[in-house]
C-alpha cells in the first residue's frame, strides 16, 4: 500500500522545509504540495523546490492547484480538484500523473472520463481539518472503489489507529497530511501506518 503525504505549512511548528525532507527521506511513495493558499507566482517558487527535493530522493512530487505554474516548471504531474478538471478537461494531454479529488461515485466516474490517472477520495473518517462536513465512511469509499480501476487513495482521518478499517478494499493506498506534517519522527510514523 502506498502512502501519499499531502502538504500543510500551517501545521509545521518547525522548519516547513526541514519538515519536507525528514519526510521524503522516509519513503513515502509521493508528496502533493498542496499550499493552495499562495498566490501563483509564491507557488512557482515552492514548487521549484520541491521538483528538486524529488530528484534528490528519487520522490513523485505533485503539483496542486496552478496547473499553468506546474507546466511552466516542466512536472509531469499535477493534482486538482473535480471542479478545476471540469474547467480545464484538456490536462490529461499536460501531465503524466494527474490525480483528482472527489468523494462520490459519480464524481469518480466523471474524473476518470475527464483522463484522471488516480484519484483521492475523502475525507473517509472525521477529521480536524474540515470538522464541519461529514466523513463519507468505508461504505461510500467502497463504492467509488467499484466503479473505477484508477488507483484509489483513501483520505482524510487516516491514522494508525483507523487504517485497519480500511483492510479488504482495493485501494491502491493512503494519502495523509496532519500526521506527517506534526510528526517528529516521520519515518517512523510511516512505519506505524
Amino acid at each position: 500500500m502506498h502512502i501519499i503525504c499531502i502538504s500543510n505549512r500551517h501545521l509545521v511548528t518547525g522548519d516547513y522545509w526541514e519538515q519536507l525532507e525528514r519526510i521524503l527521506a522516509a519513503g513515502v511513495y509521493a508528496l502533493i504540495l498542496r499550499e493552495k493558499d499562495l498566490t501563483a507566482q509564491e507557488y512557482a517558487v515552492y514548487g521549484a523546490r520541491l521538483l528538486q527535493l524529488g530528484k534528490k530522493y528519487k520522490t513523485i512530487c505533485i503539483l496542486h492547484n496552478f496547473s499553468k505554474v506546474a507546466t511552466s516548471l516542466g512536472a509531469p504531474n499535477f493534482h486538482c480538484s473535480l471542479p478545476y478538471l471540469e474547467a480545464h478537461p484538456d490536462l490529461s494531454k499536460h501531465f503524466k500523473i494527474l490525480g483528482v479529488s472527489l468523494h462520490t461515485p459519480q464524481e469518480a466516474t466523471r474524473a476518470t472520463a475527464l483522463g484522471a490517472t488516480y484519484l483521492l477520495a475523502g475525507h473517509v473518517f472525521p477529521t480536524a481539518c474540515k470538522p464541519d462536513s461529514p466523513p463519507l465512511g468505508v461504505k461510500t469509499l467502497a463504492e467509488i472503489c467499484r466503479v473505477t480501476s484508477l488507483p484509489i487513495y483513501a483520505l482524510g482521518g487516516i491514522t494508525p489507529q483507523t487504517i485497519n478499517k480500511l483492510k479488504g478494499l482495493p485501494l491502491a493506498g493512503v494519502a495523509v497530511m496532519s500526521g506527517f506534517m506534526t510528526s517528529i519522527d516521520p519515518g517512523a510514523y510511516k512505519e506505524n501506518l
